[in-house]
């Protein structure tokens, strides 16, 4: 408990020394249209807007970021189109019923029919996809691949609720201390499990909320997540 309390930078307020270069990132957001979801009653279609993204949303990112000297900037927020197959309304349904601990424990398949509507043609090749949905599952805030380059977000949510109420439009961004989280908190957290961090377990308790998760959330980041994150970052900067 002790040794995680003081690698907790953020809590003094410590950053990488001058002589650390920033690395900059590229992030493409995909902000997906075509699709209306239903939970209890609530009608949800995405309704975030690239200047939501270009503005508030990616300057929270950078603050979250700013302690381990990695930047990101938009390469490109914008509309896209989700594609259609001919069992869209099956996959859709799979997210909307999709049930928390269902996909680690049994499969619900949200994750696979999700997959089937992004379209392959939209991703770029290097930078960090980040993909806006309306929902992707009761009391699920995003989702992405550990070391990957992609994410998943839903732009409402139930987690607060603990999906007993109808979903909300999440916060754009949320000043501290964290309550109840908000987009930009999420996207920054899902672009941790890109650098290749994982949620400590949660019986590590701080002083501090941790971006990662844990015992408490919140936005602090460990030395060692930092170091973990720059090395993968400097990776994907390469590429």
């Amino acid at each position: 408990m002790q040794r995680i309390a003081l690698l907790l930078v953020l809590l003094a307020g410590v950053c990488l020394s001058a002589a650390e270069p920033t690395i900059t990132l590229p992030i493409r957001f995909h902000i997906t249209q075509g699709a209306k979801m239903t939970v209890k009653g609530k009608v949800m279609e995405n309704w975030v807007l690239p200047a939501d993204l270009t503005g508030p949303v990616l300057a929270e990112v950078n603050r979250i970021w700013k302690p381990a000297g990695i930047q990101f900037v938009v390469e490109r927020a914008q509309a896209e189109a989700l594609l259609k197959p001919a069992n869209f309304a099956e996959l859709i349904q799979v997210v909307e019923n999709s049930k928390r601990g269902e996909e680690e424990i049994a499969g619900s398949g949200r994750t696979v029919a999700i997959a089937k509507l992004l379209d392959p043609a939209q991703r770029h090749p290097s930078a960090m996809n980040v993909y806006l949905l309306p929902y992707i599952g009761a009391t699920y805030q995003g989702y992405a691949n550990i070391g990957g380059k992609q994410a998943v977000i839903g732009v409402w949510t139930d987690k607060a609720s603990g999906a007993s109420k109808t979903p909300v439009k999440a916060l754009l961004v949320e000043p501290e201390p964290m309550k109840v989280g908000s987009l930009a908190r999420t996207i920054a957290h899902e672009l941790g499990h890109n650098l290749s961090l994982q949620h400590p377990d949660k019986s590590e308790v701080s002083k501090v909320g941790r971006l990662m998760g844990g015992g408490k959330q919140g936005y602090a980041l460990t030395e060692e997540e930092i170091a973990k994150a720059r090395k993968t970052a400097q990776k994907h900067a390469a590429k």
